[in-house]
C-alpha cells in the first residue's frame, strides 16, 4: 500500500495480536438481527460518515440534512477531498492496468509512461467531479497543481514497487507482480442496511489482510476513529468478514511534497460501542424530527456552521 509499508503494518498487527486483544462475539456486524446491534428503525439509514463526523454534539446536523434536507455547503476543503481520493483510487487502477498491458517492466518505464498521461487523467479527475462549479479561478489553479503532486507521488510510489519486487523474486509473473504492487482492494462498497446504515457504503480501502483504511484530507479529529468502526460493522454484517484493525490516513499536499500520518486502530468492543450509541441517538432525532437545537458553542469546522449562524 503507497500510504503504509506492509512491514509497519505487519508490525502494528503483531503488537495488537500480541497484546491478547480480543472482540466480544456480539459486537460483530454479522450478528446484526441481535437487540444490541439492530437499529431502533426500520427505515432510516444513515451514511458511516454522517454518523460519526460528530462536528455538532447536539446532532442538528444530522437534523439538517435527513429530516430539512439541507445541503451543506461545498467548500475548497470539500471539493479537495472529493479530488484526493478520486485520485488516490483511480491512479492505483492505472497503475494496475498499464502493468497488465505492459507486462513484467523496470519501474522507470511505468514511471515515465504514467507520467506522459498524467494531465489526461487530471482532467478527467476535474471533470467527472465537476470541480469549475465549485471553485474559483485562483483555488481551481492549486487545486490541479496539488493534484498533479499527489498522482506524481503515487505513481513514483508504484513504480519503486515495481523495482523492489523485481528484485526480490526470480520468476514473476505479471499476476503476481501486481499483486504485489498494487493493493488487491482499493475501494469496496458494502451494503450496511441491516444496521440502519446506508446500503453503498464506500470503504476507501480494504486490504487481504482485511484492514480498512479510511482517507482523510482534513485536519485531526478524535472522533475520526468512529467511522473505522461503522465500517467494520457493515463489512462485517455484508461479508462477514472479521475486521479487527483500521488506518486513518491522513493526507495532505505542502508545495511540492505529500505528507501522510497514519493512525493505527485496534476496533474492539469499546469503539464498536461508541459508534452504536452515537447511531441511536442519530436516529432518535430523525425518528422524533423535532430540530434539537444548536450547542452552546458551535464548531467553527462544523459543515453546517455558516448555516446554523446566519439563522436570525
Amino acid at each position: 500500500m503507497f500510504f503504509i509499508s506492509s512491514l509497519e503494518l505487519d508490525r502494528l498487527i503483531r503488537k495488537f495480536r500480541d497484546s491478547g486483544s480480543v472482540v466480544s462475539g456480539e459486537l460483530r456486524g454479522w450478528n446484526w438481527g441481535d437487540e444490541y446491534l439492530s437499529p431502533l428503525s426500520d427505515d432510516i439509514y444513515l451514511s458511516v460518515s454522517l454518523v460519526a463526523n460528530r462536528y455538532c454534539p447536539t446532532y442538528r446536523d444530522i437534523y439538517l440534512s435527513i429530516v430539512e434536507g439541507v445541503k451543506a455547503p461545498f467548500t475548497f476543503k470539500t471539493v479537495r477531498g472529493w479530488v484526493y481520493h478520486y485520485i488516490s483510487s483511480e491512479a492505483l487502477t492505472q497503475v494496475k492496468s498499464y502493468l497488465y498491458n505492459s507486462g513484467v517492466e523496470p519501474g522507470y518505464k511505468v514511471f515515465h509512461e504514467l507520467m506522459r498521461r498524467m494531465r489526461k487523467f487530471i482532467d478527467k479527475v476535474f471533470r467527472d467531479l465537476k470541480v469549475k462549479e465549485y471553485l474559483d479561478v485562483d483555488e481551481y489553479r492549486l487545486l490541479y497543481r496539488d493534484a498533479k503532486v499527489l498522482y506524481r507521488y503515487l505513481i513514483l510510489q508504484a513504480a519503486a514497487n515495481v523495482d523492489r519486487v523485481v528484485a526480490d523474486i526470480k520468476f514473476l509473473t505479471v499476476d503476481s507482480l501486481v499483486s504485489k504492487v498494487v493493493p488487491s482492494v482499493v475501494e469496496r462498497t458494502v451494503d450496511g442496511s441491516p444496521l440502519g446504515l446506508s446500503s453503498e457504503l464506500r470503504v476507501d480501502m480494504l486490504m487481504d489482510n482485511n484492514v480498512i483504511i479510511d482517507i482523510k484530507t482534513g485536519d485531526y479529529r478524535d472522533f475520526h476513529s468512529y467511522a473505522l468502526a461503522g465500517y467494520a460493522l457493515a463489512i462485517e454484517c455484508d461479508l462477514e468478514r472479521p475486521i479487527d484493525y483500521g488506518i486513518i490516513t491522513y493526507l495532505r499536499v505542502d508545495n511540492e511534497f505529500v505528507k501522510v500520518k497514519n493512525n493505527f486502530f485496534f476496533i474492539g468492543d469499546e469503539l464498536r460501542r461508541s459508534f452504536l450509541s452515537i447511531r441511536d441517538e442519530a436516529m432518535e432525532v430523525v425518528h422524533v424530527g423535532a430540530d434539537p437545537g444548536k450547542p452552546s458553542k458551535c464548531p467553527e469546522y462544523c459543515i453546517y456552521y455558516d448555516i446554523c449562524n446566519s439563522e436570525g
